[in-house]
């Protein structure tokens, strides 16, 4: 157990988190694949997007990826990389701010890569498509961008020689916290699709959703692949991890409020599942707590729940060894990533405070959130 987690006492709650150590750990994985294949790894912000670790990740990370104009504004005013943007849909207004922000844009469709490049040729940025490849092994329909009836994406067989013209790359994201197995069948399919055509072109964007920095990645095996994709094709390939990144580097300290009883011992926390983590019910997904264990693994169980009026709003039951107590912190394990980016102010609450665990085991917080923060976002 690390020393910190000793001494929670003093910090506001709810209060994320973000180990400087881990996040090295990942960064020193993700240089081994940089240097192995001299690929770029830019950081999707969509899934991780804490500012005050952007010093340490320029140093490995090539730029970012964005999703929205705020996201581009994010990444050109504070990571000085390249700025990769993909949006669903773009309209004319929004084109104009890309264009003077972005060194990359990958379209949604023909048709609005058509109508952008008529409205203007002099393109200041490298432009590609985004393909749906039909094919992918995500674990939820709700978190596949190839399911049936996907909006997202190109469908490969619809690509033509033609839509190719004046394309510089071309992007997918078709994985969700898998290994390297499936991006090795979604390769193979676009491989098989497209052909010669892939040699025409300068980058391929392979997306995000690899579990580049868990213990069990194949690394090797993707290692060869991009270098194969290299030499065969002639072309830079580019990932977008999201949470590789903030993998095991974000923890989430909210304090018990109070413990009721309704058949089951129920603890009231100072967080919401909705608000402050809401992939816990959007996934879903159980987070680990600190010390705590399955229901029924140790001696007392407990029902953990926010403190906002959604019925549902619940983290999950979980076992301790000793009974908890009001004023008793809980300590909720990875939660860096698609956490605080998502974070929002249901029912008033407030944004949980962000600090950073030093190297040495010290915490600073550097950001705690005030009312106006909430009445900002309302008219």
């Amino acid at each position: 157990m690390a020393h910190w987690t000793t001494n929670t006492n003093h910090l506001p709650t709810p209060c994320y988190l973000i180990d400087e150590e881990k996040l090295a750990q990942n960064l020193n994985r993700i240089k081994t694949l940089k240097n192995a294949t001299d690929c770029q790894i830019i950081l999707a912000l969509k899934g991780y997007a804490t500012t005050k670790t952007f010093a340490q990740l320029k140093d490995v990370l090539d730029g970012v990826t964005a999703s929205s104009i705020y996201e581009a504004r994010l990444g050109l005013e504070e990571f000085e990389g390249s700025v990769h943007v993909h949006s669903i849909a773009i309209d004319e207004d929004e084109y104009h701010q890309y264009n003077a922000m972005a060194s990359h844009i990958s379209f949604n469709s023909i048709k609005q890569a058509k109508r952008f490049k008529e409205i203007n040729n002099a393109m200041n940025a490298s432009l590609g498509l985004r393909i749906n490849p039909k094919t992918s092994q995500a674990p939820t329909e709700k978190y596949d961008p190839c399911s049936k009836y996907s909006r997202l994406g190109i469908p490969i067989e619809q690509i033509t020689e033609k839509d190719l013209e004046g394309i510089d790359g071309l992007h997918f994201h078709a994985l969700c916290e898998q290994n390297v197995g499936p991006l090795i069948t979604i390769l193979n399919k676009i491989e098989q699709n497209l052909g010669d055509q892939l040699s025409t072109l300068k980058w391929m964007n392979w997306g995000g959703g690899h579990l580049l920095t868990d213990d069990n990645y194949e690394l090797e095996i993707l290692i060869k692949e991009i270098n194969r994709w290299k030499t065969t094709y002639n072309l830079q390939v580019i990932l977008e991890p999201g949470e590789a990144i903030g993998r095991h580097c974000g923890y989430y300290v909210t304090r018990i409020l109070d413990i009721i009883e309704n058949h089951k011992k129920i603890a009231i926390c100072d967080i919401s599942a909705t608000a402050h983590m809401p992939d816990v019910l959007e996934y879903p997904y159980r987070p680990e707590i600190l010390n705590a264990g399955k229901e029924n693994e140790k001696k007392e169980n407990y029902i953990i729940g926010g403190n906002t009026c959604l019925a549902g709003d619940i983290v999950g039951t979980y076992s301790f060894d000793d009974k908890l107590n009001i004023n008793d912190t809980l300590i909720f394990e990875d939660m860096g990533h698609y956490t605080i980016v998502k974070t929002s102010n249901f029912n008033g609450v407030k944004q949980p405070a962000i600090g950073m665990i030093s190297t040495s085991g010290n915490i600073k917080i550097h950001k705690v959130s005030s009312y106006f923060n909430f009445k900002e976002r309302l008219s």
